[in-house]
């Protein structure tokens, strides 16, 4: 804990663009063995135990203004999905909006282009892998609002920094980041 006045001294710019990140949990660990579960053998229970640990914790966190913000899911390119058979933020996103009472917008970004997995050991640099890699298509849906983006993992935060950006331009008021786990 800070004393009144004294700096953080941590670099804050993984949080960029981001008014807030909320994760339940580490990815070493539990929740990283329930990710990989979820997203790897669609395990639903897995995903339901993901859900209600996101819920609550950004139900702890939940800061004034927040109540209506609208879930918008970082989207999985289409090769992927149709790979894994489901896109995994997009489930979380439904499911977490159902049980915090929220709007989700499903289609609010586009993913443009099929990146490297953000951990992949060829990806030299997460900002550039995913640069051009997202897009608005329904801008109406954020202008104004408050925007939860929601994924299920967050490492750099360069995935969710883009993504912020890109709703921040299309008019939405603020973002914050929701995950399931954080490196």
């Amino acid at each position: 804990m800070l004393a009144a006045g004294s700096a953080c001294g941590r670099d804050h710019r993984e949080l960029q663009n981001l008014a807030q990140l909320v994760a339940p949990w580490r990815y070493a660990g539990t929740g990283g063995a329930l990710v990989r579960r979820f997203k790897l053998d669609g395990n639903v229970a897995a995903g339901r135990l993901m859900v209600r640990a996101a819920a609550d914790a950004w139900r702890a966190s939940l800061r004034l203004g927040w109540g209506r913000a609208v879930l918008v899911p970082v989207p999985l390119h289409g090769r992927r999905r149709r790979l894994r058979g489901f896109d995994q933020a997009a489930w979380l996103a439904e499911n977490l909006a159902a049980r915090l009472r929220a709007p989700c917008v499903v289609g609010c970004l586009r993913r443009l282009q099929a990146t490297l997995p953000q951990g992949d050991p060829r990806v030299r640099s997460r900002i550039e892998n995913v640069a051009e890699a997202f897009a608005v298509r329904d801008a109406r849906s954020v202008v104004g609002r408050r925007v939860v983006l929601v994924d299920d993992v967050f490492t750099s935060g360069a995935t969710l920094r883009r993504c912020a950006v890109l709703l921040l331009a299309a008019g939405a008021k603020e973002v914050a980041g929701l995950t399931v786990c954080r490196s």
